[in-house]
């Protein structure tokens, strides 16, 4: 599967909606080698441990995250990013309602 925006300006925040109870994912751009997806999560939701076999960047664009990765706890706030490291296990919870962006390869 291959998904671009190629040449179109997104106001990725604003082109999210929330959800109750739910995560709601926008792709941006996928390709057999990288991807970008926009997620806005419900306060409360979550993403559990998982690994990826790329590394992979989160950016915070609305709200606050806990993200754990490789047994560490982050707390990011708006405007912040954190780094992935392939093969890490990580996992997300919205400590907030919450808007990020995700850059995987």
């Amino acid at each position: 599967m291959s998904t671009t925006t190629e040449n179109k300006i997104i106001n990725l925040k604003n082109s999210l909606d929330y959800k109750k109870e739910s995560i709601v994912t926008h792709i941006i751009s996928k390709n057999k080698n990288t991807s970008i997806v926009g997620y806005a999560f419900d306060r409360g939701q979550s993403i559990l441990p998982c690994t990826a076999e790329v590394n992979a960047t989160i950016h915070i664009l609305e709200g606050r995250a806990e993200v754990m990765i490789a047994g560490k706890n982050y707390d990011l706030d708006e405007g912040e990013m954190i780094l992935m490291p392939k093969n890490k296990p990580h996992a997300l919870f919205a400590k907030t309602k919450l808007k990020l962006a995700l850059f995987k390869g």
